[in-house]
This record gives C-alpha cells, structure tokens and sequence, in this order.
C-alpha cells in the first residue's frame, strides 16, 4: 500500500466518513426491509428473503421461519377461499383441504402466524412428554434438484409442558374463526411405557386440540 493511501485510511476524517457511510446503508436497508415487511410486499419475500434463507443451513433457515411465523412477518393470505374448497370431516369444517403437517411448528410457536397464511389447519409436533433433543447435526437435508428437503430430525421436541403452555394462549376450540389446530403426538426415546406417552399426550392436549395424530414411529 502506498504511503499516501495509507495515510487515507489512519485520516479520522475518512474514517468518520466510511463508518457515516455504513450507517447509513445499513440503516437505509433496515428501513427497506421494514417497509416491505410492514406492507407484506411477498416480491420482497421472492426476491430477497427466500434467497437469504436458501443460502443458509437448512435447519438455521427452518428455524428462522418458525420465528418469521411467530412474529408475523410473512404475508397474510390475501384471497378469499372458496367454498367450493371445504371440507367437512370429523365434525370439523376445513375452509381448505390444504394445511401444514406436522413437523415444521414443532414446539407450538407459530400457530397464529400459520393460521393468517391461509392454511386449512396447522398440526404442530411431533410433541413429546419429556424434552428430547433429537437426531445429532446435520439432520436436515436440501434436494435442490428435486424443490425438496429429507427430515431426520428425530423427535426433537421441548416436551408437553412447554408447548401445552403456549397452546393454552390460543382462543380454545370452537372460537378459533374457523382456524384448526392439531397436535401430533410423539413419545420419548428413552420411555420404557410408550403406550403411556401417547397416553398422557391425549389427556393433556385433547381439551386445546381440535384433532390428534397419534405418531407411532420407531
């Protein structure tokens, strides 16, 4: 580096200057993020959010949605359902056969956020009894070629108490607009009575469940 440049860079002056520079960039793109957040624009998401969350690890990126779902940063579903589109089955009203399975709302943290994207219901789990941390990492897979991802988390979950805890804060069953929740049951590696797993996953989540699903994995 020549001997004036140097300089340049040891200036305060120029040094105030670049780090004004920054902050106002860094400020300039919070504000266009929050812009584009606040008003739902989903070519924000298309163009900037999904490329972000495809070029990070997979299980970082799945758990940053979670949290974007929880918040409700995504966009709303902003089209009526047809009515042609419901489903009655069990005594319960679908405005849509489409909903999210079990297994990317684990631990019951963004059923709300879920419900507002348009989803038919939203299943959250596997859930079970005792904390259980799952499959060590990687356990999450992208199929880039096929649009797809493989799931070997294995039952990771933070048990009953704490997503029963987070449930209980939704309206209950019946007074939920017609938005439908269903919790998927799990037992732990470790338990010696699975049969009661499942068990004590029916008396606990029945009363906040609209439906169970009773998941009998090895």
């Amino acid at each position: 580096m020549s001997r004036p440049l140097s300089r340049l860079f040891f200036n305060k002056k120029f040094k105030k200057k670049i780090g004004d520079l920054v902050k106002i960039v860094t400020g300039s793109a919070v504000v266009f993020a929050g812009i584009n957040i606040y008003y739902q624009n989903e070519k924000f998401y298309d163009a900037w959010v999904m490329p972000l969350l495809l070029s990070l690890d997979p299980e970082t990126a799945h758990t940053l949605a979670v949290k974007a779902a929880r918040y409700q940063l995504v966009p709303e579903a902003k089209l009526k359902e047809s009515c042609l589109l419901e489903c009655h089955l069990f005594n319960m009203n679908f405005k849509t056969p489409i909903g999210l399975a079990a297994g990317f709302d684990k631990h019951g943290e963004a059923v709300e956020g879920l419900w507002k994207m348009g989803f038919g219901f939203v299943e959250v789990g596997s859930v079970t009894p005792e904390p259980q941390p799952g499959n060590p990492q990687p356990r999450v897979f992208r199929l880039n070629s096929d649009s797809a991802i493989i799931n070997r988390y294995g039952f990771n979950s933070e048990g009953h108490e704490a997503v029963l805890s987070r449930l209980r804060q939704l309206p209950p069953p019946g007074q939920r607009g017609g938005a439908i929740l269903g919790v998927n049951l799990g037992k732990n590696k470790t338990s010696d009575d699975h049969v009661k797993d499942y068990t004590l996953g029916v008396y606990r989540f029945g009363p906040v469940a609209d439906y169970l699903v009773v998941n009998v994995s090895r």
